[in-house]
């Protein structure tokens, strides 16, 4: 992989096992020393009833404070933060915001990014 390369993981699962899933892989990768992964370069977009692993109360809120405070982009859907009854002002530290995860995601497949879907 170019080392200039965008790597956009998408994440929309709910449940909890699969929110951890996509943690534990994210961490992989970036420890591959066989790919190169800056993590100014590595964007997590979130969208469905996976936005509330991305608020302040969420269970593992430490892990996305660490991601976002090493250069790893974090972005929540808005239209599933509505969706789902949260507000912007819920999300932890670091967490910005997109007005749709799945056109986000289309718009950095069309700029050349690698796609990951996680779990």
């Amino acid at each position: 992989m170019d080392s200039g390369s965008e790597i956009v993981i998408h994440v929309t699962s709910g449940e909890s096992s699969d929110w951890r899933m996509a943690l534990r892989n994210l961490v992989n990768l970036v420890q591959d020393e066989t790919v190169s992964t800056p993590p100014g370069l590595i964007k997590v977009v979130v969208n469905g009833p996976a936005v509330r692993f991305l608020l302040a109360t969420a269970a593992e809120a430490d892990k996305i404070d660490r991601m976002a405070a090493a250069g790893v982009e974090i972005a929540a859907c808005t239209n599933s933060l509505e969706r789902f009854d949260h507000t912007v002002d819920e999300l932890a530290d670091g967490v910005t915001t997109v007005p749709s995860g799945v056109a986000e995601v289309t718009r950095a497949q069309k700029r050349g990014a690698t796609y990951l879907k996680l779990p």
